[in-house]
């Protein structure tokens, strides 16, 4: 054998054996739990197991099913369907569960007609690999449920309110401690005090005097705004949440060498926004000012004189015009305000419009439109400092305080009344008066079907 030949012999002696090896591993990149059983004609084994427990229980409304789980401890993420008991499985309807970690899985599924539902629910692992289906059947509530409540307060103990409508549900805000609480409702007559304070003092610059909390969503920065009063000096906080906690981040006051109260935000159709609040400008005096787009600062050169009091019914009990709002109806611009000491029972609300955001302000003539000799005051007394709100509806309300009686002022509280523009833009307020009350839900035992 000549030499070249015996090193190609050796050559291949040497590789052929590694070839065998490598073509011989081809499993070793299969998750675990696979082989070649499917080569043999046997199932393959699987390793995924199914989701236990799975529960489906009505809620207080109409065709919702609040679904409940235990994750396998392997799964990653739970494949929910469900569909018509009977229906073709191809019109299932699938949403996709991550555990991220939780043992316990939940889902509420908001049907779109009352029947009997299929409801399966799949785990799957981090290869892809699905378990064996976990089914149940169940049927939702036919109509919402009659929600009973248990009053615990027979009103809505906040002076200088304000209401947010936000995702269906309301939130009033106002003075009445250190700090400021939530208060949510659905129907504006029933209402839950938050779990905790919207605001807490450690959260804000000052540490006494929180007066006046009015809070708007800003949909371009996804985040509410709460404007408010502390130690006589304006200041603004955030949260991701209208039940807070919202935080000062910058604790100082929006203008830093003057006191002042009462804020109200505005913004235009342009994206402009503005601030109207109280200076303590020969009486109180409300005024605007343009923001810069942080929200939490003006543009001091742009200060415009708004209201001050000039007329007798607005001078009853001292030089005061406060308590800001601002609604634009086509192209006028309507400024809502209270005029006297709030300690008056004359306390009252007049409005003023303008073709601008700036002024120059007209008085309305019919002023005020709200005082105790008004039908819409119900006998109340010392009626002012509200808000107007937007309703689910579309239509507008006024929620304002009254004295606690004819003899004493405090404590203040709430009420709600319609706020209506007439044809001519002439607003009135009118209407059956809301009394709020401070609720606890009675809670219904519901059926668990399975």
């Amino acid at each position: 054998m000549r030499p070249i030949e015996r090193y190609i012999w050796s050559f291949i002696l040497i590789i052929l054996p590694l070839v065998f090896y490598a073509c011989g591993s081809g499993n070793d990149s299969l998750p675990p739990g696979n082989n070649n059983d499917k080569d043999k004609g046997e199932a393959p084994e699987v390793i995924v197991n199914p989701v236990t427990d799975l529960k489906a229980v009505e809620t207080q409304k109409a065709n919702e099913l609040q679904l409940t789980w235990q994750n396998p401890s392997e799964a990653v993420s739970v494949e929910i369907s469900y569909l018509p008991d009977g229906d073709d499985e191809t019109n299932a309807i699938i949403t996709n569960v991550r555990v991220n970690d939780n043992i316990k899985g939940s889902l509420l599924i908001k049907a779109l007609e009352y029947n009997t539902y299929r409801i399966s629910a799949t785990a799957i692992d981090n290869y892809g690999r699905h378990s064996k289906k976990t089914t149940i059947t169940a049927i939702p509530a036919e109509k919402d449920a009659e929600v009973s409540w248990e009053i615990v307060e027979n009103k809505l103990p906040i002076a200088d309110p304000y209401i947010l409508y936000y995702n269906n549900k309301y939130y009033a805000y106002g003075t009445r401690i250190n700090g400021f609480e939530v208060y949510i409702s659905e129907d504006l007559k029933h209402w839950k005090r938050g779990e905790r304070l919207a605001l807490s003092p450690e959260n804000s610059w000052g540490n006494k005097w929180y007066w006046a909390p009015e809070v708007y969503y800003i949909a371009s920065k996804n985040m509410f705004y709460m404007f408010y009063t502390v130690n006589e000096h304006i200041c603004v906080a955030t949260s991701t949440n209208p039940e807070g906690p919202f935080v000062q981040s910058e604790q100082k006051p929006i203008v830093a060498n003057e006191k002042g109260i009462d804020t109200s935000f505005f913004m235009d159709d342009n994206g402009t926004p503005y601030l109207y609040f109280v200076r303590f400008t020969g009486g109180n005096v409300i005024w605007v000012a343009e923001m810069n787009k942080d929200l939490k600062s003006i543009k001091t050169e742009t200060l415009r004189q708004c209201i001050s009091a000039e007329n007798s019914w607005e001078k009853k009990q001292g030089t005061i015009t406060e308590g800001p709002s601002l609604i634009k109806r086509g192209n006028t611009y309507y400024l809502l305000y209270s005029a006297n000491h709030y300690e008056s029972q004359d306390y009252a609300v007049g409005y003023a419009t303008s073709n601008s955001p700036l002024g120059p302000w007209m008085k309305y003539s019919g002023n005020p439109i709200l005082r105790r000799d008004k039908e819409a005051a119900g006998g109340l007394v010392g009626t002012g400092h509200g808000a107007p709100f937007v309703c689910k509806d579309g239509s507008y309300k006024y929620i304002f305080h009254a004295h606690a009686s004819s003899t004493s002022i405090g404590p203040r509280t709430s009420y709600i009344n319609d706020l209506h523009f007439s044809d001519n833009g002439i607003i009135s307020i009118s209407g059956e008066l809301i009394k709020p009350v401070i609720v606890k839900q009675k809670v219904s035992i519901l059926n668990n079907v399975q």
